[in-house]
């Protein structure tokens, strides 16, 4: 029965001819960009510049209404960590940012920053509020920014005077002036 099947098969293919296979492959010249395709690109390109420059709007861990923000950089003294967290140095400046917006209260954070460090301002308190939602939302990103910061030493969430959960102290780095100004002091004391 196989071989009827397969004589069958020959005759009715008997006039078909294989294809030829091309072995030549066409390359197409590359289409420049439309403008929408690269307002498209750019517009990528910034997005991502976005999450990964400084102090990033993508969120990476919320905090709940009662959570605490803490942090001490390396080589902060225990004594002084206390301090911050008790709120035993005195504020010399304060930001509100009570009703910003996550980009908002980035850019004003970043600005209250440089402006500390140009005026030698070392112990800061940051309000945020208690609201469960921009509150928290601010609080969950000042946790997450404050230790990406450079002039950041240690911060932790306000005493209950202060602000309590809706406020952070921060203590910040000297400035590079300051610095000087300290060294030349512990100079003239160790060499006189």
């Amino acid at each position: 029965m196989m071989t009827q099947e397969l004589e069958l098969f020959k005759h009715v293919m008997h006039d078909v001819i294989p294809i030829k296979k091309n072995e030549t492959v066409v390359l197409k010249k590359p289409e420049e960009a439309t403008p929408g395709q690269q307002y498209r690109h750019q517009k990528a390109q910034y997005s991502a510049q976005e999450i990964q420059g400084p102090l990033s709007l993508v969120l990476r861990n919320t905090l709940q209404a009662d959570d605490w923000i803490s942090y001490k950089r390396d080589g902060i003294q225990t004594g002084v960590f206390k301090n911050v967290r008790l709120g035993h140095y005195p504020h010399e400046a304060v930001l509100n940012l009570i009703r910003k917006s996550p980009k908002e209260a980035r850019d004003e954070l970043l600005q209250f920053m440089n402006e500390c460090e140009e005026c030698n301002i070392r112990s800061v308190l940051i309000s945020f509020g208690h609201g469960r939602n921009s509150g928290t939302l601010l609080k969950s990103y000042l946790a997450q920014w404050l230790p990406e910061l450079k002039q950041v030493q240690a911060c932790h969430t306000a005493q209950k005077q202060h602000g309590g959960s809706g406020a952070v102290y921060v203590l910040l780095r000297k400035s590079e002036a300051m610095r000087a100004e300290n060294r030349e002091r512990h100079a003239a004391r160790l060499g006189g």
